[in-house]
């Protein structure tokens, strides 16, 4: 998803409005990243957030506008007081959630690491449960009573 384009020279008369844009994508933003923070809450593995696309098109869009704003000075220019301050806001609790989103992601990142972890040790406890040599090299079970004669006939 793109916002409008913030590449051409806009004027600065919109200040108010790039301010405001910048500030509603930012809200936009803190709202995914607390809708994965609850799934991530829930035991949801992290490789099944479906939000990780929107994220990245949201900060993109972020980047971009808070480049735009800053490129023309346009946070200084903004007349709207009470938009400034929300916007400072606003970023103060985007890095609270995105600090909870991370600190989330690698608790869901590890416990799919435990959970890989335990599977791979049940295959290699079964697999080494069905092997015919123990650890010494020698037939263990039931097949260790067949064997071979000394000249080769099966006993």
């Amino acid at each position: 998803m793109s916002t409008l384009s913030v590449e051409s020279d806009a004027p600065v008369s919109s200040a108010n409005h790039s301010v405001a844009r910048v500030v509603a994508l930012v809200e936009e933003l803190i709202a995914v990243v607390e809708e994965e923070n609850r799934a991530l809450a829930r035991g949801l593995p992290a490789s099944l957030s479906n939000s990780t696309a929107r994220k990245t098109a949201l900060a993109e869009d972020v980047e971009r506008w808070v480049m735009h704003v800053r490129r023309y000075d346009l946070g200084s220019a903004a007349t709207d007081r009470r938009q400034r301050e929300r916007l400072v806001e606003r970023a103060r609790r985007l890095k609270l959630v995105m600090d909870e989103n991370v600190e989330r992601l690698r608790a869901a990142i590890a416990a799919s690491q435990r959970r890989v972890d335990a599977i791979m040790q049940a295959v290699r406890e079964d697999v080494a449960s069905r092997a015919p040599y123990g650890r010494n090299g020698q037939v263990v079970g039931a097949r260790a009573a067949v064997g071979w004669c000394v000249k080769g006939i099966r006993a």
